[in-house]
């Protein structure tokens, strides 16, 4: 299963987090408008994250890998010289980081972002035996 934070108040998220490992089977959903929706999507050969970014150009948005983690960071301008009348979008700094499972293929993650959705392609690692497991040798 993958898991996700958002970081919006990052003490906050770790707290909340610490709550979900040890009360809850399943992380609890996040709504906040700071931070972009998900779906995760599995299946025999891969995970798919979906996130709605729209209005936010690709140039916008940045994926890292580090470990066990993706991380989607993503800035919507505000647009200059508009009066709002009524405004529920949010413009700024958006973060999500994802917990990836031990069975994913870091090096072959690839993304789209088309009609505001970025779609991130996670292949899993179907072989076990390579699945960075090592055998240690007592001396």
């Amino acid at each position: 299963m993958i898991r996700f934070r958002c970081t919006t108040n990052p003490r906050v998220d770790e707290f909340l987090g610490i709550l979900d490992e040890f009360f809850f089977e399943e992380p609890r959903p996040f709504t906040s408008r700071e931070c972009p929706i998900h779906d995760v999507i599995e299946n025999d050969k891969e995970y798919i994250i979906e996130l709605v970014l729209a209005g936010i150009p690709k140039e916008d948005i940045k994926i890292d890998i580090d470990e066990n983690s993706l991380t989607v960071n993503a800035v919507r301008n505000e647009p200059k010289d508009v009066k709002f009348n009524r405004k529920e979008s949010y413009f700024g700094k958006y973060e999500r980081v994802f917990k990836l499972p031990n069975n994913t293929d870091k090096e072959n993650i690839e993304a789209k972002l088309a009609d505001g959705i970025l779609k991130v392609t996670v292949p899993k690692i179907l072989d076990e035996s390579k699945l960075g497991k090592k055998t240690v040798n007592i001396n």
